[in-house]
């Protein structure tokens, strides 16, 4: 446990409940919130601008959990989180293959599960989460099962995956959404679904966009072959969010500014969009695309070789806050002060535009007026989960 000192890590706009209309940067009144109801389905149509330009956020930081070199709560290779209802903070330590439970000083708690193949153990633990009830949700992508523990650490049961199991976006009263995926013929299809805490399924939402990729396949001597893939630079995909003050999923197929929300049992309620010209790509997209390949020849000739867009997709991400706020995080990017700073759109639980915020870093998980991201430590190198105070101006 360390106790950090309080700072400001950014200044952005942000906003409070919306009124129906705005004053511009030039002080003229601004565009209204407009919104309309076409078979059932809220449609909020949101100006060009945020509501409250003017408003600012502080991210203070306060502690860091597991930043400890040796001992029972040395967390040196952090893997997924979780924060239960009591602020008690859950990071899987892939190193050693257990959850390491820290109270909300810091201080170690005790252990959850360990590695290997038995009941309650983590192949490689690839989501953590709680359901309403307060029992710990975890996905094991390696040894390809869900498993439920008590709040006291107890292990409750697990079961098989029959199907690909990727990303819980929603853990409900005894059952969770799941995004599963299926390969095939060098492509990859994404379906979201329903499942009971015993695997069945209860709900199929459709099917969603996966990313597009190119693939190479090399010989590697031997008579044996490697394939080479990326996911192409850009391409329309869908992005999801799970709401779990609201219990909502958003969805956005990233080519267009246009996002849907859906209640828990998949009813498409609210479509949310505003004016918005993408950004055109840029050589140095290109290049810093390009230095991921690093100096793998094959890897190299495959990037040299992708075919980029003109403009980029709207974005790659969305969370949703404590309070029920939509983050969309823009492929839009700015340098300042030395720092590289990317616009996110901040919208509120009844879809409108509050806020234009420029962050620094990405924003991890929101919890009881808490935000928790990944620091790099200044000492040591190793990722420590930080927790930080959201301060609204």
């Amino acid at each position: 446990m360390r106790k950090g000192r309080s700072f400001v890590t950014v200044l952005v706009a942000a906003a409070l409940l919306v009124p129906s209309c705005r004053k511009g940067a030039d002080g003229a009144r601004g565009a209204s919130v407009r919104t309309e109801t076409v078979n059932g389905v809220a449609l909020v149509h949101n100006p060009a601008v945020p509501l409250h330009p003017e408003k600012s956020v502080r991210f203070e930081e306060e502690i860091a959990f597991g930043g400890e070199e040796t001992g029972p709560g040395a967390v040196l290779k952090p893997g997924q989180y979780a924060i239960d209802r009591q602020s008690q903070v859950y990071i899987y330590e892939s190193g050693e293959g257990v959850i390491k439970v820290f109270g909300e000083d810091g201080r170690f708690v005790r252990n959850v599960g360990r590695k290997g193949q038995g009941p309650g153990e983590f192949g490689q633990a690839y989501f953590l989460g709680f359901s309403p009830d307060g029992r710990l949700l975890v996905t094991d992508y390696q040894n390809r099962r869900t498993s439920f523990f008590g709040p006291g650490g107890d292990f409750l049961g697990s079961y098989q995956w029959t199907e690909n199991v990727s990303i819980p976006y929603l853990v409900l009263d005894g059952a969770y959404v799941a995004m599963m995926s299926v390969f095939e013929e060098g492509a990859s299809k994404m379906f979201l679904k329903t499942y009971d805490f015993e695997g069945k399924e209860l709900r199929s939402w459709g099917q969603f966009t996966s990313p597009a990729f190119k693939t190479v396949t090399r010989s590697a001597g031997g008579g044996s072959v490697v394939t080479i893939g990326v996911s192409l630079p850009h391409s329309p995909r869908s992005v999801l969010a799970g709401d779990d003050r609201f219990l909502r999923l958003y969805h956005c197929l990233n080519e267009a500014y246009l996002i849907e929300a859906y209640d828990a049992q998949g009813r498409l309620f609210r479509k949310i969009d505003r004016p918005y010209e993408r950004v055109p790509v840029t050589a140095a997209d290109k290049s810093e695309f390009l230095a991921e390949a690093g100096d793998n020849k094959e890897r190299r000739e495959l990037y040299e070789g992708l075919t980029w867009p003109d403009v980029k997709t709207v974005t790659d991400r969305m969370l949703c806050d404590d309070r029920g706020s939509l983050w969309v995080a823009t492929n839009e990017v700015k340098e300042e002060a030395g720092k590289k700073l990317t616009a996110y759109d901040v919208f509120d639980a009844e879809g409108r535009y509050d806020a234009r915020v420029w962050l620094d870093a990405a924003p991890g998980r929101f919890a009881a007026g808490k935000m928790y991201r990944f620091k790099e430590d200044e000492d040591t190198g190793v990722r420590v989960l930080t927790r930080y105070r959201v301060a609204w101006n």
